[in-house]
């Protein structure tokens, strides 16, 4: 027997035999492979290839900023602008405080006199003064980054000088030459004495002399009697530029300060 079908290309009906209904046939009228449907029966619904599942542990996580990728980012970066903060911040400080008399460790230099009758830390590499009076000598240095100056200079003792030293008007006596260093200081400088005055009579005879100096400068220097050992000299100790008078640096460079007996 043979049932009616319609052909679900063209729409036109044709008949099948009964055993072949639900299988692919040859359409008549338009030469399609069609499954012979009854008429009136649903066509069978597409079928669409699915997709294998994507693996979870395949797939990439998102670097949010809270995955694990994410906050170790975040963290790196985090890290690289508070360096780049700190950085530019001690730039920026140090700029600041060139030339301004902040004095770095590293621009401390100890120097010894040639003939080795004594030493003391200079800031910077020190260099003869081709101002020197006639028998003096003196070296004097100024630090890269702190623009202070520091020096040391001495003149050999008279005779006479050696014994004065020993009586107890030895400050009287060494007045002059203490008045006349003083005063080449104020000229050189061009400043206006704070302070001028005996720190000590004896073990040596000291006198500090201090000065106030433009722009916002101040000088310290000390002046020295060592009328024993070798080599009876006055030394002249001192250091210049823009920090307190008392300040640990000026307490540092005195302190150096060394006299070979």
């Amino acid at each position: 027997m043979f049932s009616p079908v319609a052909c679900s290309q063209c729409g036109k009906p044709f008949q099948v035999p009964e055993a072949t209904l639900g299988k692919p046939t040859v359409c008549p009228w338009c030469q399609a492979t069609v499954p012979a449907l009854p008429i009136g029966a649903p066509a069978p619904a597409a079928t669409l290839p699915t997709k294998e599942p994507l693996s979870l542990d395949d797939a990439p996580i998102p670097a949010t900023a809270t995955s694990p990728v994410g906050r170790k980012r975040w963290f790196l970066v985090g890290c690289v602008g508070i360096f780049a903060l700190v950085l530019a911040a001690g730039v920026t400080i140090a700029v600041k405080r060139h030339k301004q008399g902040h004095v770095m460790g590293w621009e401390w230099q100890t120097f010894a006199a040639p003939d080795k009758s004594c030493s003391i830390e200079l800031l910077g590499k020190p260099v003869e003064d081709p101002d020197a009076a006639g028998d003096e000598k003196r070296f004097i240095s100024e630090g890269s980054y702190s623009g202070t100056t520091t020096w040391v200079g001495w003149r050999d003792l008279t005779q006479v000088q050696v014994q004065l030293a020993g009586t107890k008007d030895a400050f009287q006596h060494f007045a002059k030459p203490f008045d006349a260093e003083r005063d080449r200081l104020k000229l050189r400088y061009g400043g206006t004495v704070a302070k001028d005055a005996t720190t000590k009579f004896e073990d040596p005879l000291t006198r500090e002399v201090r000065l106030d100096f433009p722009p916002g400068g101040r000088l310290v220097e000390r002046m020295m009697v060592f009328p024993n050992g070798p080599r009876p000299r006055m030394y002249f100790v001192g250091i210049a530029g823009k920090f307190e008078f008392d300040s640990p640096e000026v307490q540092r460079f005195f302190d150096s300060f060394r006299v070979t007996e």
